[in-house]
């Protein structure tokens, strides 16, 4: 059976009370250690998430680390360091946990898939309580609907080889950057799985009906308003 290669990208700002649980996570997943990387990209943190990264370097494993802050910044700068066997891209969160057979299910996905370019997967928080996966079950009934990239940004080579996320955006870089992909024509994937847990922070903090408002208000304007405006607009930082 042929394994795609899996070039995993992570950026990591001020994330030191997790990034290591994340990479605890990754160094199990039960794929070919040959056919998957993990790339960290440390930025601008004033905490100690790079030495912490840096205690999990292996041989598909590197941490890189630049002063300059913003996520864009990062998943293009990790893009750049992926193997030259790179088949699929995957940016995720630096409090994201995969599952050890997320990339195997993954690959059998794609394989009965030929022709998706990009996509996401249902992500559950990681509190698992009823409203928690309910919140879970509608987010992905959105993602579906509006083909919009969050959490986990999964593309094929082809298309992330051609595309990058604006650097000068804070809130709605991944709305833009799907964008972006569905204008060179790849079609959109949702893969359905149980494999893929986010950390509730926000949620604890803001609670639910606030970040729905929150995140309705982020996906509306990324719709309507130009870029020049959206330049302006902050994303709150939970850590």
């Amino acid at each position: 059976m042929h394994h795609r290669f899996f070039s995993i990208i992570v950026p990591a700002h001020n994330e030191e009370l997790l990034i290591e649980r994340t990479l605890r996570y990754l160094e199990k997943l039960d794929y070919p250690k040959d056919k998957y990387e993990i790339i960290v990209v440390e930025n601008g943190s004033t905490d100690a998430t790079y030495k912490k990264a840096r205690q999990h370097e292996a041989r598909n494993i590197k941490v890189y680390s630049t002063e300059k802050r913003g996520v864009s910044y990062a998943r293009n700068l990790g893009l750049s360091k992926c193997s030259p066997r790179l088949e699929w891209a995957i940016f995720m969160d630096a409090d994201v946990s995969l599952q050890k057979d997320f990339l195997e299910e993954l690959d059998d996905y794609l394989e009965t898939h030929p022709k998706v370019g990009y996509g996401t997967a249902t992500v559950y928080l990681d509190s698992n309580t009823r409203i928690s996966n309910l919140w879970s079950r509608i987010n992905s009934f959105f993602y579906w609907v509006f083909k919009v990239l969050f959490t986990i940004h999964i593309v094929k080579k082809e298309y992330a080889s051609k595309a990058s996320y604006d650097e000068y955006l804070v809130s709605g870089e991944d709305i833009q950057y799907g964008r972006i992909l569905a204008r060179q024509h790849a079609r959109f994937f949702l893969m359905r799985t149980n494999k893929v847990k986010t950390s509730d922070r926000r949620f604890k903090k803001k609670g639910y009906l606030t970040m729905f408002f929150i995140n309705f208000y982020h996906g509306l304007i990324n719709y309507i308003l130009p870029r020049n405006v959206l330049k302006k607009i902050d994303w709150e930082v939970i850590r």
